[in-house]
């Protein structure tokens, strides 16, 4: 049997993503700044314990560590689960975090011990709609399990209105250390999937240097299906927002934030 899309991309050829994670990082401060707020606002300790649910490298866990809140971070991917924790003993850090190998899809079971213990459960940088629908509402269900009463759900994912209004097939980056990714796109609108293949070169010199070509094909929503999709699985639907800073969203925001709660 073939191996899924996330297996390839997370595990065996887990750096070549990691380079695009790394990328991420200039927007990381504002991320952190926007969560915190949310945060402060909701009534989630400093000290809280807090789930970064797909963690990758710890990317959004090492900095909410260094304000204060305890962190359990999970990913499917055993070289980024490294990465975190060398990343949290550089920040010093590591007596606030956890980080575990673990699949998203039982997570209710990989952090059987935590039942009824997150003040916060974090999805970011759209990391959900992997696989289908079904597999969304139970990892949303498993994650109101691990919630405490009150406890909350913050969703960071791509905008599927502002998708289609400013769709790209084809696309391009140059990284700092010469990777080049060039991006193909191809939405289908009977299923709303985004179908990536993101072909990845090295710079030497004045040529380019094939590395490999990889699939990327996810389930992106709009606002209303992922209301939707928390309401089916006991989640109280709070708000949303077109990014970090509280715009409202619209067709023109290509983030978009989501708030629920456990009742």
């Amino acid at each position: 049997m073939s191996k899924h899309w996330t297996e390839k991309l997370f595990i065996e050829d887990s750096d070549l993503f990691r380079a695009s994670i790394e990328a991420r990082f200039e927007k990381t401060q504002d991320e952190i700044d926007g969560l915190v707020e949310l945060f402060n606002e909701n009534n989630v300790p400093r000290d809280g314990l807090i789930l970064d649910l797909a963690c990758g490298i710890g990317r959004i866990a090492i900095p909410l560590a260094k304000n204060g809140y305890n962190i359990i971070g999970i990913d499917i991917s055993p070289s980024y689960i490294q990465r975190a924790i060398d990343y949290a003993e550089t920040e010093r850090v590591s007596d606030k975090t956890r980080f575990i190998i673990g699949d998203m899809r039982d997570v209710a079971t990989e952090l059987a011990k935590y039942a009824d213990g997150f003040d916060a459960i974090l999805n970011m940088w759209t990391s959900m709609g992997y696989w289908d629908e079904e597999t969304d509402r139970n990892i949303l269900k498993q994650s109101l399990t691990l919630a405490k009463p009150g406890g909350f759900f913050i969703m960071h994912t791509a905008n599927r209105d502002s998708i289609i209004k400013r769709f790209q097939a084809k696309d391009f980056s140059i990284g700092k250390d010469g990777l080049v990714v060039l991006m193909e796109r191809e939405l289908d609108l009977e299923t709303s999937r985004m179908i990536n293949f993101w072909s990845y070169y090295r710079k030497e010199g004045e040529d380019l240097r094939f590395l490999n070509r990889m699939e990327i094909n996810h389930r992106v929503y709009s606002l209303h299906e992922l209301i939707e999709q928390f309401h089916v699985t006991g989640w109280e639907y709070l708000v949303s927002y077109g990014g970090f800073d509280r715009r409202p969203l619209s067709t023109d925001t290509f983030s978009m934030i989501i708030v629920s709660q456990r009742r």
